[in-house]
């Protein structure tokens, strides 16, 4: 049987009024029953439920219900007699699918009965693994995306004499839906819907396979051993979306959906490229035979290209159709082909002054006057489309461009009494024309144009001349020199229109009595503080002063350059300092007066301050500097200011006085964050003093900081002093924002740059203004973003700061936070405990001494424990050797190889005696038993990397003969039994005194490991980076090559010590909590130590065992100190 096969089944024994009685169990009456008017009550709850939406809303929607809830149960239990019958009637009618679905509906109740998590299903009542019902709704054309498609559903119709109709669209078929119809459908194949029915309540209980259920278990409709896959794709006709559901009976959550890659795409369309050109070069054709489609008496030779459809006009129906779209594009039939021709030449004249209608006053046009136009002579024969014609007497030409293009209209002005070519310009304005000039305009532009130009100006960066260019195109593309060049038209007219419409959006358009003041055409931050603003008016008694303080960040951006200009006191400001440039006659002022301190760094040889001198003898600026709040990274309004010869403090002074003026009512602190602030500084105060251009609100205090990108190519002091991470209330802001903000400024620089003064003023205000508005919309979604990553950042942090805090020593956590505080509120030279401190220095042999000692565990009982630890330290002896062994060189002497066969041989005596001893503590046991440790080849890396041998592939064993190398010998210990075996040879007391010096060994192991990479932190910090020459850099690599070897070898005798602790019964939870397993990466060298001004510092998190217990308890080194001093200052900012 098809898959798209269906069989319907009639009821017509069963009717619905029989089935709705108290007599008849099979009807659930707990959730059904029929209130008076025949809808279905709302009290009561279906499970599940899937109510579509359709126009016919009648009954109420009911929530879903959860299969364990006791509504569902009942429910369940009361439809089990009519279940049981339509399970009868589905195994005789389709017993494959019977089959099916009975093997699935066991295996599931199976498997449950099996499991104590799942909620029983064995009064589950259909051989369906689904079930949905629906009340008095229509639905949709759909296919079921949740069902399986190789079985059957089963659409039960119950209801009270209604007349639907079940179709199936695929097929083209319709069924009658009755109630007392059962109807057995492929729904995840065919399309199938139920329309508007007339009268009569309409009840449906679906059953469907649910493909997830039916793709774990093995049962099928075909055989009862496997269900094979269905290919949709084998069936011809189906849509390759059937998977993407809108609404229907069976539907769930979501529908899968298949995603198509671009190249799929472009496959398809290979399929189609000719078909597609065909239809293009069809609707080039005449159209209607060449008759007008409106008059239909008369050729109909012309088309617009703009309007939608095929229309074909006659000269005057197209003037009529066209009489409010003077900027469509229009064509002429010439016989061949169609041919671009214009409003002008089909004599369409544009009325002034009426609202398109002519003036009843009209008469002879006064003489024309022209704007002088520069480039092509327009009204030259040009090769492609004359867009041009001659005047009429009453007429004017008028150049307009628009969006589309560039065109040409005849224009017949309004000459009613008090009208005169002075206000040509204003019956421009009425019509949505921008004049060119004010004095008997030639040429205007659209208001859409004007919008399209600074849009794209804004977004994609495009000049006034691309901008043009691309309008001559669209109005010829084959010669754009025969269109009119309006480009000096369009910089004055884009200039006028930027400056009405900012006037207009920020609320200057309404108030003519109040002009904008400095500033006052700019937006800024919606939310850094305020007052009066954003912040109530009692903000003082309920913020602490961290919270409201100002956070700006500075920074210069030198490819904003600006050339000097030939005469520039015939340049004119539209809005000099209204927006986010400074106002110049102020800022020159303030350069006249200001006396800049020439000195060179004392940090890091900034360029920036080095190169303040540098100038160019063509550049008016040669950069700008801009303040922006740190936070969101919005300009500041009035801070913008040129550099005139490099960035010098008295520039920059300027930028950020604005910048802490600019509404900070009570706002006594600032955080000024600028690249070379540990220089800047230093005499800000005196500059402020000594300019009188320079002013700071009354108790303002100004702390500096530097981007913690800047910060790592400062020198060391300036970490401490000026990392963001020692600035309370700073934040996790990382200073550098403004690199972000100047970077789509670089791209208009070089257009900007040989504007006049004032127009650059107006492009990088507008260009600040954008990015200033594109943040305030998306500030919500930002905002929510960080919090999320600032909830999570403490979520992962706090747990690891928290055992770090508890493995240390509370009374030096007591001074380093009472240093801390001191720290904040006296800043200055106080910040210097944020450095790494070590009044002396240990030598090598002082070091090597201290990691070569171990501690020894209290002897309980004599005899036992001696040999126990020499065993284990046989093992170390093992490890040794075999690291020897490793790094063999292959051209080996044979000095290196007779030492190497002493060691074996000693280590072979001794491994010999030890088993000799293991005989008596074993008490005339016999025992094969033994373990061979195998060493992990990610804890041998540093034996390839040293540079005095070389990784040895040879096979050395042939040394002793054939004997087994006395690395690899079996070593017996009383953990080479099983913890359940020692207990039957009696030898359990023997494994708890191991168990005892394993936890020894592994203690001592992690404490050595701590030690020996706070001492290779100390060597990469001091000695690499002090390293004045080869000799001494080389002898610092060979002693941290060492310490690396150290380290690996002392994990490779915790990894031995935690198997054994394993082995001898250790339980689970001390394992995966205290003795956990150590990863390569957890090796890493503290970079709070080595890199303590890197970026990203903040969300460190320290391995596990820097945060076990013990870990204080013999760290007494002051470099050691130093270390974790540093840790923890830097996670409790």
């Amino acid at each position: 049987m098809l898959p798209w096969d269906f069989e319907t089944f009639s009821l017509e024994q069963f009717p619905m009024d029989q089935m709705l009685t108290e007599n008849h169990p099979g009807v659930p009456m707990a959730s059904l029953y029929l209130r008076e008017g025949g809808y279905l009550g709302q009290d009561e709850s279906l499970c599940p439920l899937l109510i579509l939406c359709s126009d016919r809303l009648v009954d109420p929607l009911v929530t879903s219900v959860s299969y364990s809830s006791d509504s569902v149960q009942k429910w369940l239990a009361d439809m089990s007699n009519s279940e049981y019958f339509w399970n009868a009637i589905t195994a005789t009618i389709a017993p494959e699918l019977f089959q099916a679905g009975y093997d699935s509906i066991s295996k599931v109740l199976s498997q449950t009965q099996q499991s104590k998590k799942s909620v029983s299903v064995s009064q589950w009542p259909s051989i369906f693994s689904g079930l949905e019902v629906i009340s008095n709704r229509m639905t949709l054309s759909h296919r079921d995306p949740g069902g399986a498609p190789s079985h059957y559903d089963m659409l039960v119709s119950l209801g009270i004499e209604h007349d639907a109709i079940l179709s199936i669209e695929d097929l083209e078929a319709e069924l009658v839906y009755s109630p007392g119809t059962m109807t057995y459908i492929a729904g995840r194949v065919l399309q199938h819907s139920v329309h508007h029915w007339n009268t009569g309540e309409r009840y449906v209980i679906a059953h469907f396979m649910k493909d997830k259920v039916q793709d774990k278990e093995t049962s099928a409709s075909c055989s009862p051993q496997k269900r094979p896959k269905f290919d949709l794709q084998e069936l011809g006709g189906i849509p390759e979306d059937l998977d993407r559901e809108l609404e229907g009976d069976f539907s769930s959550k979501f529908a899968r959906r298949q995603t198509k890659t671009q190249n799929n795409f472009i496959e398809d369309y290979l399929n189609f490229r000719q078909l597609y050109l065909d239809i293009i070069l069809e609707s080039e054709s005449i159209i209607n035979g060449g008759t007008c489609e409106s008059c239909q008496s008369t050729e109909g030779f012309f088309c617009c290209l703009t309007c939608s459809g095929e229309h074909g006009w006659c000269r005057t129906c197209v003037l009529k159709a066209h009489q409010s779209l003077p900027f469509h594009k229009l064509q002429q039939w010439n016989g061949k082909f169609f041919k671009d021709t214009s409003f002008s030449e089909l004599g369409y004249i544009w009325y002034m002054g009426h609202g398109g209608q002519p003036c009843p006053l009209s008469q002879e046009a006064m003489h024309d006057w022209e704007d002088v136009h520069e480039g092509v002579d327009w009204t030259e024969n040009n090769p492609g489309v004359n867009i041009f014609t001659e005047p009429t007497s009453t007429t004017t030409p008028l150049i307009i461009i628009h969006s589309t293009g560039v065109f040409i209209h005849n224009v017949q002005w309004c000459h009613c009494p008090g009208s005169s070519v002075h206000q040509q310009h204003l019956h421009l304005l009425k019509a949505r024309l921008f004049p060119a000039s004010t004095s008997r305009p030639r040429t205007a532009f659209t208001f859409d144009v004007l919008d399209h130009f600074l849009i794209d100006a804004l977004e994609c960066k495009t000049s006034a001349m691309s901008f043009f260019q691309k309008l001559r195109r669209l109005t010829n593309n084959a010669f754009p020199d025969s269109v009119p060049d309006r480009y000096r038209e369009l910089m004055r007219a884009s200039r006028q229109w930027r400056d009405l419409m900012n006037q207009k959006r920020f609320g200057f358009g309404h108030d003519t009595e109040v002009n904008p003041g400095t500033g006052d055409l700019a937006l800024f931050c919606a939310a850094c503080p305020q007052p009066g603003i954003n912040m109530p008016v009692d903000w003082q008694d309920h913020y602490e002063s961290w919270l409201v303080m100002q956070r700006y960040v500075v920074d210069g951006n030198f490819t904003a350059q600006h050339m000097n200009m030939k005469q520039p006191h015939l340049d004119v400001t539209l809005s000099d300092g209204l927006g986010y440039m400074v106002t110049d006659a102020d800022y020159q002022a303030h350069l006249s007066s200001a006396k800049e301190t020439k000195e060179r760094s004392s940090c890091s040889n900034h360029r920036a301050v080095n190169a303040a001198d540098t100038n160019q003898s063509n550049l008016r600026a040669t950069g700008v500097a801009a303040t922006a709040c740190a936070r969101h990274g919005c300009f500041v309004p009035h801070t913008v200011v040129d550099f005139q010869k490099g960035e010098h403090h008295m520039n920059v002074d300027y930028s950020i006085c604005n910048a802490i003026n600019y509404h900070s009512d009570n706002i006594e602190t600032s955080l000024i964050i600028y690249d070379i602030g540990c220089q800047w500084c230093i005499h800000f105060k005196d500059r402020i003093n000594n300019s009188p251009g320079l002013s700071l609100p009354k108790k303002s205090q100004i702390l500096t900081g530097v981007g913690k990108f800047h910060l790592s190519a400062h020198k060391l002091p300036c970490f401490a002093r000026f990392s963001l991470n020692f600035i309370e209330g700073a934040g996790q802001v990382d200073g550098e924002i403004m690199e972000t903000l100047w970077a789509p400024f670089n791209k208009i620089s070089p257009t900007a740059r040989s504007m006049s003064q004032y127009h650059r003023q107006e492009i990088l205000d507008d260009h600040m203004r954008d990015s200033n508005w594109k943040k305030m919309v998306g500030i919500v979604r930002t905002l929510l973003k960080k919090h999320k990553r600032a909830v999570k950042g403490i979520d992962d942090t706090k747990l690891p700061f928290d055992e770090l805090t508890h493995t240390l020593d509370p009374e030096k956590i007591a001074i380093w936070e009472n240093d801390e505080k001191m720290a904040m509120e006296l800043r200055g030279d106080h910040l210097d405990i944020y450095q790494l401190k070590i009044d002396k220095a240990p030598t090598m042999a002082e070091i090597r001494l201290t990691l070569t000692e171990s501690e020894t565990s209290d002897i309980e009982r004599p005899g036992s424990i001696p040999w126990i630890i020499q065993g284990i330290n046989l093992e170390d002896s093992q490890d040794g050797l075999r690291s020897d062994v490793r790094r063999l060189p292959h051209d080996a002497t044979a000095t290196q190889k007779a030492a190497l066969q002493e060691k074996r041989l000693k280590l072979a005596g001794r491994i010999t005696k030890f088993h000799e001893i293991a005989d008596q503590m074993m008490e005339g046991i016999e025992s094969d038993w033994g373990t061979v440790h195998d060493d992990d080849p990610r804890f041998c890396m540093a034996e390839a990397d040293e540079q005095a041998w070389e990784v040895s592939d040879e096979d050395n064993s042939e040394l002793i003969d054939e004997e087994i190398p006395a690395e690899d010998m079996v070593i017996w210990m009383p953990s080479s039994l099983t913890h359940e075996l020692a207990n039957v040879l009696g030898l359990a007391k023997l494994q708890e005194e191991e168990l005892a010096l394993r936890k020894g060994q592994a203690n001592d192991c992690l404490e050595k490991i701590r030690l020996a990479l706070g001492q290779k932190a100390v060597i990469y910090r001091q000695y690499f980076r002090s390293a004045d020459s080869v000799w001494t850099g080389t002898r610092s690599k060979q002693e941290a090559q060492r310490c690396s070897l150290k380290i690996e070898k002392l994990v490779r005798s915790y990894q031995r010590a935690r198997s054994a602790m394993e082995r001898l019964g250790m339980d689970q939870q001390n394992l995966e909590n205290i003795y956990q397993e150590i990863l390569p990466e957890q090796l890493t060298v503290n970079k709070d130590v080595t890199e303590e001004n890197r970026f990203g510092q903040g969300s460190d998190k320290l391995a596990w065992f820097w945060r076990v217990d013990g870990a204080h308890k013999s760290q007494q080194h002051a470099w050691m100190d130093e270390c974790e001093d540093s840790c923890l200052s830097k996670k409790l900012n």
